[in-house]
């Protein structure tokens, strides 16, 4: 039969026998060419088929012919199809259809035919690369098989007659002949275009497509010694039958006689297509030994053995047993190749007819049966390949062994699994490991989870928000999950790692920066530099890379980092701040991280903190999907694990959780039919067994299959080239329900060395390092040590190694190990103690010790050098600002410290309890630190001892606000200790504020900048603890001791001319009381608060009082000298550096600031109101309610304005604690006025005037514009008529006194309001004044200061006057413009009420 080539472009079909209904449509537009496929179709039917067959194929081609005609022809009007002359069906040549835009060629071909030609391809290649292209060859082989497995299939079951089909006709439709192949014609072998495209039946007519489906993971080939493999791919097969007859399913068993016949009959097929030529080429290569004749099938019968013998002769049933599955006991002296014997094959014969036999059958011998097929793998193919053609064959015997197949469709799926998995099913080699196959990452049911981890992966990257998702399950159950994302990076936590807090979660975030430098291109890291460096200041980036040495990646070369003193004091929450910045560089929705923490049930508290601070990021920006691994039924009532979970809950984190039980049946006998390359239902009866053992855990199935291999229970046969394995004794395994169970059996068998080696590894929790090792080798206890590690442990499975460090492959082995050793806490200790000899790693050396009988040691040097250790372990992540781990070992030394330390080691112990306080209050243990704190000063020999501890004492309690009073009678007591004359009662405080005030008169701005740096350590320590004692007078609110103690502070520093960190918080501390009254006194402050913030800039060890000195700056004098929108700006940079240095309430004060400076500037409400819901959140998340209640009060106005109905009301304040009046009430008066309610704002600035004087001129931006909005709601009274007219005039004339005196220090900022102010006043009491020169003058005031809305009330209150004189079209221009700075404000109610004045103008 000739073959068919067919032309196309990418718009035709693959083939004319591909979809014969769209090549007769096309061919019906010229009648000439039916002849033609007519005459093509004839060539592709035996001469012999039925006439059934020919009737049903004639109807078929009619049918196609009429609905051609009827088609639209435009469809295929680009078509030019043209057909040769019958000569190009002449035998042995191609016939064509050309398409002219594309030169690839269809090829249909004879299956025979395409046989041979496979086996010319590799002919004349060198030995390599015939074997590559033989490897790609058979998967091309195994393709066509699976094509003529499911035509055969379909026949069976859709063909009522088969039944009644003899042996001739059954193996006359399985023949060779019956059979052909369409492929694309390549010339060259390509990886991604070699698949068979279709597989033809002539007699009855039929095909099936086969769509082929490359996986993404790479298989090498069978052989595994080079890397030339070939990729698994899923195959799709779809049936194309033109006979109606064979499209309804006849069949009502699925496995029936007949299938099984076919069966056989696609066996002997098969043999003959994969055994073909092979022998030549095998004997070309010099695989075969001449004389060796292993012939392919045929039908010719052969003579029958004479009496029994045991040769090992090459016979069929000797293949059937040497690649098939032995599910006997195995027995070495038992014969493992088992005969068929004489009775058995009569009485599987019995019921069959003689002519129903297949024709190559012989005679029944006394012993055995010989049949001339040859096993393939004699051929050189893989053993499960000859499986799959031995079981096939057995099913016509009539034997149907356990092994035969039952049905096609059994035969079919194992094709397919053939093809998709050729490294697992196609390896001419057993398989080296089960570690091997453990490492594939391969998922087994857990399709579902999966789906769950991707779609939230997706949610994450599509939306930007974060989201967690909590994996429970019992151990061994998560390690069948496997994570991928953008950037993935995994740790887990370690029941040992309570001596690290933190390192688990610092240890993946650095990983996270090694993967983003090494994936991401120049350009970008550049772009991640500069964002963080803008974020954090190149300051705390130093500190980011001394916790995460690779986030030195994300720095350019030339880029040098500052040194970080000892005074640049980092703790937790400067920590979480810090990294909050970094993921948000990091991560975005084309940069998804995805961090999964196994373990969490072992995680710290700390560890925990930190992770939540990410997640709950109030900006929300970090695009995080994180993963955690819980052991549920390791979390018990009160663990931190359960705070973690709702914190995430109250911070609105999306939180889900996926529950992981053991695998189902099914997916365990995929799992074991994969690891040992072996046909799901050849082990079906193995994997039931193992999983009534496991449960369905993943891991201790496989470790479960490991024993018994390891065991020989199951074991491969290298001469049978197969698995064996026995059910009975495997049902008879006892074994218990733990895996440590299993594995810590399979540890007492080793070696005494081996156990050794694994219990030390054990004791260093997952990892061990090489250097560890080798500086634990260079011991006489344990010189074997590496030695043992790399021949037997990593070869054997225990551990993996990277070259760097030894790791156990899953933490049950490591527990398995750890529970052999007996006094666990000696242990430890003897291998630190031998490290710290050998002058190995103090951290590897010191956390052994550590866990050591430490209060059993009676030694007392012992115990010094134990505290001296853990000190100098300390010191590292002291300075690096790792204070949880700080605190670990410092903890540690302390509790070692001996009886009467004291006394005996004074200088030690103090510095061990300082440091350890230190560690303690930035870790947040404020409790244990106070306690170390008052051991100290109980101890202390002198005061220069204790100092550090008194100011460390004073901070905690302050920034707490447990116990002001404490802290202020702490501060008194310590300044009159040096020197410091403080008197318990305050009554001369006019006289000490002048005093200072002199002091400040008589020096220029240059003379207060020309002083020296102090170095005097007594100095110092006055200005510190005046500085901490002006901070907790002015919390206790009372303001004639914060003015004493100001002036007291200003005067010491000025009188002894000291320059320190704390100078310029001294200057404009003093400064903000001499700036309450807008006179020549608060232009002294301006000029003495320029000059503190001067000296801060200079400073760069003042780095932790900056926030402090910006609030108190920005708050007083800086809203009198500095634009309103650069005192925001610098009040958030402020509030930066306090979250970096982790001082929140002055990062507090500083927000505070900021969001009303914002207000006060004419930000667009939209935005201002998403920043204050974002730091809304913030301060619920840090507990700080001041702050939270200030900012809900900006929050309620700002929603008025924008218009938000559901705007809350200041009522339910009184919940939270107080804050200042003034404050509260500039805010009512500044939403009242603005949403016209001007009888309320006349209401509440007469509650104003009655404040104190000293409170309602406490904060002067507050007094300014309190004084603006009176005077202005006095002038719209005054204009509506209401009555004390008299009374609005001087309310006016007052406002407009104030806001003039204001301009002259800052016309910038109060220029506007006092044109606005004094336009107000002329219209009421000057006839002669000109309304547009005056308000003209307030509008662009305020447009050339940027204060949009106070340009909208200028404009809106000029049209108001020149409607109220009848000049209506001025008016409407000005009201538009007022409408226009309204809607840039972000004020829809605004917007609306002028909206509405323009249209009663209008009407």
């Amino acid at each position: 039969m000739a073959p068919v080539i067919v032309n196309h472009n990418s718009g035709a079909r693959q083939s004319p026998l591909s979809d014969i209904s769209s090549i007769s449509s096309s061919l019906s537009l010229k009648s000439s060419r039916v002849d033609n496929l007519n005459q093509f179709m004839d060539k592709m039917l035996k001469v012999d088929a039925s006439a059934a067959s020919r009737e049903g194929l004639d109807d078929f081609r009619q049918q196609q012919l009429k609905t051609g005609l009827e088609a639209d022809s435009a469809s295929y009007s680009e078509r030019n199809w043209t057909h040769e002359s019958n000569k190009g069906c002449d035998e042995g040549k191609a016939t064509r259809v050309d398409v002219e835009e594309e030169k690839e060629a269809i090829v249909v071909m004879p299956l025979k035919q395409w046989n041979d030609d496979e086996a010319r391809k590799s002919r004349h290649c060198d030995f390599n690369c015939q074997r590559n292209l033989q490897q790609v060859a058979t998967i091309r082989k195994i393709t066509v098989a699976f094509g003529i497995g499911k035509l055969l299939q379909h026949v069976a079951h859709h063909d009522s007659t088969i039944s009644n089909y003899s042996w001739s006709q059954l193996r006359s439709m399985c023949s060779v002949d019956n059979f052909a192949v369409e492929f694309k014609n390549e010339g060259v072998l390509s990886e991604s275009r070699w698949e068979v495209r279709r597989v033809y039946m002539i007699n009855p007519f039929m095909s099936v497509q086969i769509d082929t489906i490359l996986l993404s993971s790479n298989y090498y080939s069978f052989d595994n010694e080079n890397n030339d493999g070939l990729n698994g791919r899923n195959v799709v097969a779809t049936i194309t039958c033109p006979f109606p007859s064979l499209c309804v399913n006849t069949m009502a068993e699925e496995t029936s006689d007949c299938d099984r016949k076919l069966c056989h009959l696609l066996g002997v097929l098969l043999h003959f297509l994969f055994s073909e030529n092979r022998s030549e080429q095998m004997k070309e290569n010099g695989l075969l030994k001449e004389g060796a004749d292993y012939e392919p099938s045929s039908s010719k019968a052969v003579e029958v053995d004479g009496p029994s013998t045991k040769k090992k002769s090459l016979d069929w049933f000797q293949f059937d047993t040497q690649c098939s599955l032995s599910h006997e006991p195995v027995d070495a002296g038992e014969d493992l190749y088992p005969l068929v014997r004489e009775e058995e094959f009569s009485q599987a014969v019995s019921d069959v007819e003689h002519e129903d036999l297949p024709n190559h059958v012989g005679n029944i011998g006394r012993s055995r049966v010989n049949l001339p097929l040859s096993p393939l793998i004699n051929f050189g193919y893989p053993p499960s390949l000859s499986q799959l053609v031995a079981n096939l064959v057995d099913c016509g015997l009539g034997l149907f062994r356990v092994d035969a197949y039952t049905s096609l469709h059994e035969a079919v799926t194992d094709m397919q699994i053939l093809l998709r998995e050729p490294m697992l099913f196609l390896s001419m080699s057993p398989p080296s490991t089960i570690d091997a196959f453990m490492g594939s990452g391969k998922l087994y049911g857990r399709s579902n989870e999966t789906a769950s981890l991707t779609n939230a992966y997706n949610r994450v990257a599509s939306s930007g928000k974060s989201e967690a998702i909590f994996v429970g399950g019992f151990s061994g159950i998560f390690e069948s999950v496997n994570i991928a994302g953008g950037y993935a990076v995994t740790q887990k936590f370690d029941q040992m790692q309570s001596s690290s807090p933190l390192s688990v979660v610092l240890s993946a975030l650095n990983q996270l920066c090694f993967l983003v430098a090494q994936t991401t291109s120049e350009t970008c890291l550049m772009d991640i530099y500069v964002k963080l460096s803008r974020a954090i200041g190149l300051t705390n980036l130093a500190f980011l890379t001394s916790i995460l040495p690779n986030a030195s990646e994300l720095v350019p070369s030339h880029v040098t980092l500052p040194y970080l003193n000892s005074q640049y004091g980092i703790n937790f929450n400067s920590l979480c701040f810090t990294i909050q910045h970094l993921m948000r560089v990091i991560s975005s929705p084309l940069r998804t991280v995805l961090l999964f923490l196994d373990d969490l049930q072992w995680a710290d508290a700390m560890s925990l903190k930190l992770v939540q601070c990410i997640l709950c990021d109030v900006k929300g920006l970090n695009c995080l999907l994180f993963v955690g691994g819980v052991r549920e039924n390791e979390v018990e009532q009160g663990h931190v694990l359960l705070e973690f979970f709702d914190a995430l809950s109250s911070s609105d984190v999306i939180s889900s959780r996926i529950c992981l039980n053991g695998i189902s049946p099914n997916d365990v006998n995929s799992m074991i039919s994969d690891t040992l390359g072996v046909f799901p239902r050849l082990c079906k009866g193995l994997s039931d067994v193992v999983f009534r053992k496991t449960n369905g855990n993943p891991f201790f199935t496989l470790e479960f299959l490991r024993s018994l291999i390891t065991r020989d229970i199951v074991q491969y046969s290298l001469r049978d080239k197969c698995w064996k394995w026995n059910l009975a004794h495997i049902s008879a395994e006892n074994i218990a329900d733990n895996v440590l169970h299993l594995l810590t059996r399979k540890i007492n068998v080793l070696s005494e060395s081996n156990q050794t080696a694994l219990k030390v590894a054990s004791c260093f929790r997952s990892v061990i390092s090489v250097d560890v090792v080798r500086k634990l080798s260079s011991t006489s206890q344990y010189s074997s040590l590496q030695k043992t590690l790399d021949e037997t442990l990593v070869k054997e499975g225990f551990m993996d190694c990277d070259g760097t460090r030894y790791r156990f492959v899953h933490d049950k082995v490591r527990e398995a190990a750890y529970g052999l050793i007996f006094d666990k806490e000696q242990y430890h200790f003897d291998l630190g103690m031998a490290l710290q000899i050998v002058g190995g790693d103090i951290f590897a050396a010191v956390n052994q010790i550590n866990r050591g009988p430490l209060s059993l040691l009676q030694d007392d040097s012992r115990r010094i050098l134990i505290v001296n250790l853990n000190y100098e372990a300390s010191i590292h992540p002291m300075d690096c600002s790792d204070f949880t781990t700080a605190y670990s070992y410092l903890n540690a030394a302390v509790s070692v410290l001996p009886n009467e330390s004291w006394t005996a080691h004074y200088d030690l112990t103090l510095k061990c309890y300082f440091r350890l306080a230190k560690a303690a209050y930035s870790c947040g243990r404020a409790t244990r630190a106070q306690h170390l704190c008052d051991e100290i000063i109980k101890h202390g020999k002198c005061l220069e001892d204790t100092l550090e501890t008194y100011s460390l004492l004073v901070s905690m309690i302050c920034l707490a606000r447990q116990d002001l009073l404490m802290a202020f009678k702490t501060c008194i007591k310590v300044l009159n200790l040096l020197g410091e004359d403080i008197p318990d009662n305050v009554v001369d405080t006019n006289s000490t504020v002048k005093k200072a005030k002199l002091l400040f008169q008589d020096r220029s701005s240059e003379d207060l900048l020309a002083m020296v740096d102090e170095t005097s350590s007594r100095s110092i320590a006055i200005m510190e603890f005046y500085n901490h004692l002006v901070t907790v007078s002015f919390h206790v609110k009372q303001r004639h001791i914060c003015l004493y103690y100001n002036a007291r502070w200003a005067s010491f520093c000025l009188t002894h001319g000291v320059a320190c960190k704390y100078t310029s918080g001294a200057f404009v501390s003093f400064a903000s009381i001499l700036s309450r009254d807008l006179d020549e006194d608060a232009r002294l402050a301006c000029r003495i608060s320029k000059t503190g913030m001067i000296m801060l800039s200079r400073n760069n060890s003042a780095i932790q009082q900056l926030p402090g000195v910006y609030a108190m700056h920005y708050m007083m004098v800086g809203s009198l000298t500095e634009p309103i929108q650069s005192a925001a700006a610098m009040s958030h940079y402020a509030y930066e550096i306090g979250m970096q240095t982790g001082n929140l309430s002055q990062a507090a004060f500083c927000l505070a600031i900021m969001m009303a400076r914002s207000l006060y500037a004419g930000t667009n409400l939209l935005n201002l109101k998403s920043d204050l819901q974002v730091h809304l959140n913030s301060a619920k998340q840090h507990s700080q309610l001041i702050l939270f209640a200030n900012l809900v009060m900006m929050h309620e106005v700002v929603s008025k304005l924008i218009g938000d109905e559901e705007a809350e009301s200041f009522q339910y304040l009184e919940e939270f604690p107080s804050t200042d009046d003034d404050f509260q009430l500039t805010l009512e008066i500044f939403s009242s006025f603005y949403l016209g309610h001007t009888e309320r704002v006349h209401y509440k600035s007469k509650l104003w005037d009655r404040l104190e004087d000293s409170e309602k001129r406490k904060v002067p931006i507050r007094f300014i514009y309190t004084a603006f909005f009176s005077g202005i709601a006095s002038f719209r009274l005054f204009s509506c008529g209401r009555k004390g007219s008299q009374t609005h005039t001087k309310n006016l004339a007052k406002s407009l006194s104030i806001l003039e005196r204001a301009s002259g220090f800052s016309a910038w900022n109060y220029e506007n309001k006092y044109l606005l102010l004094k336009a107000a006043h002329l219209s009421i009491t000057d006839q002669n004044f000109n309304p547009e020169n005056e308000f003209g003058a307030a509008i662009l005031a305020s447009q050339a200061s940027k204060f949009v809305h106070e340009e909208g009330l200028a404009c809106e209150l000029a049209a108001l006057h020149h409607l109220k004189h009848d000049n209506k079209a001025l008016a409407l221009t000005l009201f538009r413009q007022a409408k226009s700075c309204y809607k840039m404000w972000g004020s829809q109610v605004k917007k609306n009420h002028i909206a509405s004045l323009i249209e009663a103008i209008q009407e």
